[in-house]
């Protein structure tokens, strides 16, 4: 690598061209780095699932996908756009930036501390031409930067948050990790009043796939894995959960059940009802639960279709019995359904449950559960 000139008594540093935006109380650098700068001082603050989506340790970043990768690096390699490789990384500091407006220089740490917010795939394929594949010529690439000073990993989470749940499709399971993470770390003043259903029905699923007492532990894809094929036990994306649970959490909040509790209480509440619910139905069915792969009452439709189920039918009227939502009540509602006590209705390739495949099926498939525990 070429050393700059630099602005500083560290010979280490890599030192650019740079301009200097003010933006919100934040320090903008607009500059180029050479691709071999960019890899040598970037890194990414990766999504854990063995971390709780709240832990202060917690990440942000899915995994790089390997086909994406080596994509982008074949589109460098042969050239494929005259060339070109305009769009602007998007970077984020944690520590201030030392900074010559006189000679408009700018220092980068020798180490990469760099956090990467926007265009891991892109810097990613850039690793994969120059090293994997070889081409060191590329290595002399100019790519377009944009640093943000950032004061906190919240903020650079939000950031990410932002450029990547509205401008861009990325899993939502993630984007609402993110969210929740923030409102552990800034409380619940700092997420937008419409997105706080999304924090407490991510912080329940989360529950529910850890608790040990629970069905669902260890079954649901959680945002840093990649594919259910390729992660052994994992059935359900965790996405699917909580779109199906939104249901139950907006009827237990609309009739009262979550006031007067924090995000956590109101996650717990949540929790505990699934979990009862769920460990009922397993009681019910046990066989279906035993190789799950081959059943689809936790995929997709046995999911949506018992949730509105329990939405539509189970907590109303075991309410107004005045009993409680326990493994031993919901067991007494379901038990005798010839349909949700049946294995063989639930088996995949059985063209019975497994028949219902959208979300319309979904809703008349819990519309014949619904029937069968009609009381």
């Amino acid at each position: 690598m070429l050393k700059e000139e630099t602005v500083t008594d560290n010979v280490d540093a890599t030192v650019v061209d740079a301009i200097q935006i003010g933006q919100a109380n934040h320090r903008v650098f607009v500059t180029a780095l050479t691709a071999e700068q960019l890899t040598a001082t970037t890194i990414v603050d990766p999504y854990d699932s063995s971390r709780k989506p709240g832990d202060p340790d917690q990440g942000y970043q899915r995994p790089p996908e390997r086909s994406r990768i080596t994509r982008i690096g074949t589109y460098l390699i042969k050239e494929q756009g005259d060339g070109l490789y305009p769009n602007a990384v998007l970077l984020g500091s944690r520590k201030p930036l030392l900074f010559d407006a006189m000679s408009r220089r700018l220092e980068l740490p020798s180490d990469p501390v760099l956090r990467i917010i926007d265009g891991q795939h892109r810097i990613e394929g850039l690793r994969y031409a120059i090293y994997e594949k070889q081409e060191t010529h590329l290595a002399f690439l100019p790519i377009p930067v944009v640093i943000v000073e950032i004061q906190d990993r919240t903020e650079e989470m939000n950031q990410f948050r932002i450029i990547n749940g509205t401008a861009k499709s990325v899993r939502t399971d993630l984007v609402n990790a993110i969210l929740t993470a923030i409102a552990e770390e800034q409380g619940a003043d700092a997420i937008p009043e419409k997105d706080l259903w999304k924090v407490v029905v991510t912080k329940a699923v989360d529950a529910v796939n850890r608790r040990d007492d629970s069905p669902w532990k260890d079954v649901l894809l959680m945002p840093d894995e990649v594919s259910v094929a390729s992660n052994s036990g994992k059935i359900t994306r965790a996405t699917s959960a909580i779109t199906s649970i939104r249901i139950i959490y907006n009827w237990l909040d609309q009739f009262g059940f979550l006031a007067g509790k924090d995000l956590n209480g109101q996650a717990d509440y949540l929790a505990d009802v699934l979990v009862a619910y769920w460990r009922a139905i397993r009681n019910v069915v046990p066989e279906a639960f035993e190789d799950p792969a081959e059943y689809v009452i936790q995929k997709t439709p046995g999911l949506f279709s018992l949730h509105y189920l329990l939405r539509d039918s189970l907590l109303g009227s075991i309410y107004q019995g005045r009993r409680q939502w326990d493994e031993p009540t919901f067991q007494e509602f379901i038990e005798e359904s010839p349909e949700i006590s049946d294995a063989d209705f639930w088996h995949k390739d059985a063209s019975r449950a497994s028949a219902y495949g959208s979300m319309k099926g979904f809703r008349e498939l819990a519309d014949l559960l619904i029937d069968s525990v009609a009381r």
